[in-house]
């Protein structure tokens, strides 16, 4: 008799190393001296603010299981006849009954005639 099994393991697997690109952004304030005229059409005094973020991209690692094969067990039945032969023995019972007065031979074991 023959068989098969499935069994289901998670081996552990080496680390994986990729590498990315990542963006940083980073702001520099810079001061300077000029020395210039001002034209007559800018509103040199008016108050105005200036808004800047810095931005820093950062590695996210995510895992999301996938089905990548799959396995199918399959078992068929199939029905035969075979003639086999072996030797038999018959077994002889010599029966001594002192009621009827004889032995008598009797082919079946444990059979009684009356």
């Amino acid at each position: 008799m023959s068989s098969a099994s499935l069994a289901q393991r998670s081996p552990r697997l080496p680390l994986a190393t990729e590498s990315v690109s990542l963006r940083n952004e980073d702001l520099e304030v810079t001061r300077r001296t000029v020395d210039q005229a001002l034209a007559g059409t800018e509103d040199a005094f008016v108050g105005r603010t200036i808004e800047a973020g810095e931005h820093r991209e950062e590695a996210v690692v995510s895992k999301n299981a996938r089905v990548v094969e799959e396995i199918s067990l399959r078992k068929t039945a199939e029905q035969r006849e075979e003639t086999i032969s072996d030797t038999v023995r018959k077994t002889e019972v010599e029966i001594d009954d002192e009621r009827d007065g004889g032995v008598r031979t009797d082919g079946t074991a444990g059979s009684r005639r009356n």
